[in-house]
């Protein structure tokens, strides 16, 4: 138990919190309802009302107009938020860096594209079992521009998506880079010199769908060039992407490293195209207001089993 500091209680109260009861008042802060919050937390409904219940008690004031369909704060709750989140970030940080890390304990919901999932997001999950083996984690697969808007509404902890992604509401820690190169089937027997975007608009392209990093950037891409972007399909998962091109059914952008051993068995081949696309970044994506060590441990697991370096 604390005491809370720098809240306006009623007079003779000293106001004395657990911090379960805080962690769960900002986790129904940010995820917008006290539904969202339980599931958030790994916890039944019935519970986290107690948990705020309680905290109300202790302080001696209501925190949330429950008059509404989600859950609003009163102007104490608000109140209550900036020295909430620095107590629970100050005993989230005492939990990751000198406790036990057995200690540090919950559910994480973590986001990511494809390209992770397909590559070293085994590793992660690997890695955080074994450093932390009391955290359990719920993985979702989607393109970056699903993951930012579930980020945005709480509906995920962390997202690790291509970049780069710059709001000022979340926070953003660099994972590398890699760069992506056009690729086709030896089989469609395109010419072996340097192709033009116009050039290559000639054959059939495949491209990973519009909501994704890389549509838009290959649209630009064609578009500066004079030549038309005109996808003959289009999905939402690269590695049905790169089966369909493994197939023969057209050109696509893909990431070099990752399909590297495709390339030296002579499956894929790299065409040499003028101008070269850029490299795209790999970030890990958090809310600012986010206060958990288990979202900072997550990260740093991340930076140390991505499989992405830096190119020029």
């Amino acid at each position: 138990m604390l005491a809370l500091a720098g809240l306006t209680t009623p007079p003779n109260r000293c106001a004395f919190v657990d911090i379960r009861q805080l962690e769960t008042f900002l986790r129904i802060v940010d995820n917008g309802s006290f539904a969202a919050a339980a599931e958030a937390l790994a916890a039944t409904q019935s519970t986290v009302s107690a948990r705020v219940r309680e905290l109300e008690k202790s302080l001696g004031v209501e925190l949330f107009d429950r008059s509404q369909h989600r859950a609003r704060l009163t102007a104490k709750g608000q109140e209550l938020v900036a020295p909430a989140r620095q107590i629970v970030g100050l005993a989230q940080q005492l939990r990751h860096r000198v406790g036990d890390p057995h200690a540090l304990t919950g559910m994480i919901r973590i986001g990511v594209v494809g390209l992770v999932a397909i590559t070293w997001l085994s590793r992660l999950l690997q890695a955080l079992r074994e450093r932390y083996p009391n955290v359990s984690a719920v993985i979702e697969v989607a393109l970056t521009a699903t993951l930012l808007e579930r980020l945005r509404n709480g509906d995920v902890d962390l997202a690790i998506v291509t970049g780069p992604v710059l709001e000022s509401s979340l926070r953003t820690v660099f994972l590398g880079r890699d760069r992506f190169v056009w690729m086709t089937s030896p089989r469609l027997d395109l010419p072996q010199q340097r192709l033009t975007p116009r050039e290559l608009a000639a054959w059939p392209i495949l491209s990973l769908s519009s909501q994704s990093h890389h549509y838009p950037v290959i649209e630009q891409w064609f578009a500066r060039h004079g030549a038309d972007f005109r996808p003959v399909i289009s999905c939402s998962n690269i590695r049905v992407l790169a089966d369909l091109t493994l197939d023969g059914l057209g050109v696509s952008l893909l990431p070099r490293r990752s399909y590297a051993q495709e390339v030296a068995q002579g499956r894929l081949r790299i065409l040499d195209t003028e101008p070269e696309l850029g490299p795209v970044d790999l970030v890990a994506l958090y809310r600012v207001s986010s206060t958990e060590a288990l979202i900072s441990a997550v990260v740093a697991l991340a930076q140390e089993t991505s499989d992405y370096g830096v190119v020029d």
